[in-house]
């Protein structure tokens, strides 16, 4: 079980009502809900009326400038499904409203199923419906995260890994605290900060906030927020006593370092371009460098300068290695321009920063010019899917993928055009009531901001109509990547899109000789998701979830029934190989 706070937005951007309607599935008609349901509202069951009722409480609140809304995200994994009826998933929202001091707030609640992970939203109005006072709670992660390991106990759910690194992180500077807040609070700038934190082997670093970082550690497992540790590191404080942020610029020794209690290698990852592979199952830039790596190891290995080292990535890979700020980052050469690919050196490991290759190859030199020698291979976004049938698939999918772009484009370049002329039209309309003479200037007065009128009403129109027009280029091609493609037409009845879907799967997921599924369950409901895993909803409410490996079922008479007929068809007589829960 995992938790996760979403990020406030922009107090103007906070919009409660849009967030519980998304909740609800409000557009979708809840296809993807499991559950919905609202506490904290004299509205009751009442979803809807609940929601009026918060925007009210939180509009008798105008003295706070800050965002009245706490986005809660609680995620199980798949397996867990079958475990939580619906109302252990209210209990649940109960004790995190308790621990996070909402349990006398209006909240509003939903289960969705649409994702591999079963996960639960929760919209918390932060104003308190008597007091009109707003809370926010402090140091709230730990509260979260020690409730979920409680909560995991209690239910008998897979325990989530990797939050112990965290946790020892934690310690270790809170265990300090004594030293570091006098220091930090007698600091007369921000050097004498970047010198305090040094002395036990931390950096300082600030984007929206203020984070804490040992020195030989990055990534989230070792990250913390100032104000985590006290009131006294947060932004705000800081930044009103010292001034705006500043980057350390001195060396400062080091009295104590940070050790994690078991050493392990931790893999450079890049989080977007793995997020971009799953989403649509193409092969990002970043992925692309790191499935070669070999080639530039062996690149780097027989090189004696950047001349020969930028020639074998050319001719092998179609990459070369550019200046970008004070680094270096390795660009594809197939795309010119600021939509050209690219990914920083440190990708690939931390061999490969500027600093250690200036050193073995002396200052960074481009690639030489006029070089036309054609690659052995480039980048090209292919599909990551392995299954031999893919071919047709994937042709089909370009010729649809092309005529989208092509459509778009065209209507993106009529909308500029037309744009355009309009402002002109009214840019010429306004400056004649400006010079004519003939008019007093109350009527030019009265007739500039007519026309200044009647020109957004104008545009708001123009925005209708090619907002219309997208909209029916959508329908005509409904898929934007090759994921949404094979799924749509895995949902459709097409096996072969479900097995090339399902191919992108690791091998050590087959543990058992699968039977095919000739034609899936007619008159059932069902979705696919990136992974192929089939989420069939029955009309009582039960879920089914055929994973491949297992099938889970919720608790319910009708899914476990359905649960038993779909792993004898998919398992055969041997019902030990499928998992039906």
């Amino acid at each position: 079980m995992i938790s996760k706070k979403q990020p406030s937005p922009s107090p103007k951007n906070d919009n409660y009502a849009r967030l519980a309607n998304y909740i609800a599935d409000a557009s979708h008609k809840g296809e993807k809900c499991m559950a919905v349901w609202s506490a904290g509202c004299m509205a009751g069951d009442d979803f809807q009326l609940g929601i009026s009722e918060v925007l009210a409480t939180q509009a008798c609140n105008e003295r706070t400038k800050k965002e009245k809304t706490y986005h809660l995200i609680v995620s199980l994994r798949p397996e867990d499904q079958d475990k939580l009826t619906e109302q252990d998933f209210k209990d649940i929202e109960q004790h995190f409203a308790e621990v996070l001091g909402f349990e006398e707030h209006q909240r509003h609640c939903g289960v969705h199923t649409n994702t591999n992970n079963l996960h639960m939203h929760v919209a918390y109005n932060m104003i308190h419906p008597k007091k009109r006072t707003r809370h926010e709670p402090y140091r709230d992660y730990w509260k979260r995260d020690e409730l979920c390991r409680e909560l995991e106990q209690k239910y008998k759910l897979e325990l989530d890994p990797g939050r112990k690194q965290r946790r020892e992180f934690y310690q270790y500077v809170s265990g300090r605290n004594k030293e570091l807040v006098p220091a930090v609070g007698n600091a007369k700038s921000w050097e004498d900060v970047h010198g305090a934190m040094a002395a036990y082997g931390l950096q300082v670093s600030c984007k929206k906030e203020i984070s804490i970082i040992p020195f030989d550690r990055s990534g989230l497992a070792y990250r913390l927020k100032g104000y985590e540790l006290h009131t006294s590191f947060s932004k705000e404080v800081l930044e009103a006593r010292l001034g705006s942020f500043q980057d350390k610029k001195g060396f400062y020794p080091t009295m104590d370092s940070f050790a994690p209690s078991e050493k392990r290698e931790v893999a450079l990852k890049n989080e977007k371009a793995e997020a971009l592979e799953a989403y649509t199952g193409q092969e990002s830039f970043d992925g692309y460098l790191k499935r070669n790596e070999k080639i530039i190891n062996r690149a780097r290995e027989s090189s004696s300068s950047w001349q020969e080292f930028q020639a074998v990535l050319q001719d092998e890979l179609n990459i070369t290695i550019k200046e970008r700020g004070r680094g270096a980052v390795i660009a594809d050469l197939t795309v010119r321009g600021k939509n050209q690919p690219h990914a920083k050196l440190s990708s690939l490991g931390q061999g490969y920063s500027r600093a250690k290759l200036e050193a073995e190859f002396g200052t960074l030199k481009k690639l030489e010019e006029g070089r036309r020698a054609k690659p052995k291979r480039q980048y090209s976004s292919k599909p990551l899917h392995r299954d031999p049938e893919r071919g047709d698939l994937y042709q089909k999918y370009k010729v649809g993928i092309e005529r989208r772009k092509r459509l778009f484009k065209e209507q993106k370049e009529r909308r500029e055009q037309e744009t355009r002329e309009q402002k002109l039209k009214w840019k010429i309309k306004i400056k004649k009531y400006r010079i004519d003479s003939t008019l007093s200037w109350k009527e030019k007065r009265y007739l500039v901001n007519a026309a200044k009128a009647e020109q957004l009403r104008h545009e708001e129109l123009l925005k209708k109509k090619y907002a219309g027009q997208r909209t029916k280029i959508k329908e005509e091609i409904p898929y934007g990547n090759w994921n949404d493609f094979l799924r749509q037409q895995a949902e459709a009845g097409n096996t072969v899109a479900l097995s090339v879907l399902q191919s992108s799967k690791t091998k050590e997921k087959k543990a058992y000789k699968e039977r095919p599924v000739v034609k899936l369950l007619e008159g059932m409901t069902y979705t696919v998701d990136n992974e192929g895993n089939i989420t069939y909803k029955l009309k009582d409410g039960g879920v089914v979830r055929d994973t491949r490996k297992e099938i889970i079922a919720s608790k319910d008479n009708e899914a476990r029934e359905f649960a038993e007929k779909l792993k004898l068809r998919r398992f055969g007589k041997n019902k030990s190989q499928g998992k039906g829960r």
